[in-house]
C-alpha cells in the first residue's frame, strides 16, 4: 500500500517518518487521489490517530440508491447494474455520483467499506 512505500527507502528518497506519511496520504484525500475511508482505515491500522469527517446518515440514501451501493459492493459496473435494475448506465452513474456525496467517499471501495461499517450490505450474495 501507499503508506508502506512511502516508510522504505526508494532510489529517489530516502524513507519517510511515519508522521510524514500518513500527513502525504491526507494531502492525497484533499487532492481527491485518494478516498478518505480506505486512508482513514491503513492509518488507524498504522497507529495514526484518525479525525473522521462528519457524514450524512446511511438512512439519507434512498432505496435505489442502497441498491445500487450494493452493486457496486457486489463488483458490477455501472453497465450491469443498469442491467439488472433496468435502468440506463447514466442513471446508474447519477445515483453513484449522490452515492458518494452523500456518504463522503470519492471511489467503489470506499463506498464498498463504507456499506460493510454500516452493516448495509445484508445478506451479500456474490
Amino acid at each position: 500500500n501507499a503508506y508502506c512505500a512511502l516508510l522504505e527507502m526508494r532510489p529517489h528518497r530516502p524513507p519517510s517518518t511515519p508522521d510524514a506519511a500518513a500527513n502525504s496520504l491526507r494531502r492525497d484525500v484533499r487532492a481527491g487521489k485518494l478516498d478518505a475511508e480506505a486512508v482513514d482505515a491503513v492509518l488507524s491500522a498504522a497507529g495514526h490517530p484518525v479525525q473522521r469527517a462528519r457524514r450524512s446518515s446511511a438512512t439519507n440514501l434512498s432505496e435505489r440508491e442502497l441498491e445500487v451501493l450494493r452493486l457496486i459492493a457486489r463488483g458490477l459496473s455501472n453497465k450491469q447494474i443498469g442491467s439488472q435494475l433496468s435502468i440506463t448506465e447514466k442513471t446508474v452513474e447519477h445515483h453513484v455520483t449522490h452515492i458518494y456525496n452523500k456518504i463522503g467517499v470519492s471511489t467503489r471501495a470506499g463506498a464498498t467499506l463504507f456499506a460493510m461499517q454500516n452493516y448495509l450490505l445484508g445478506e451479500l450474495h456474490l
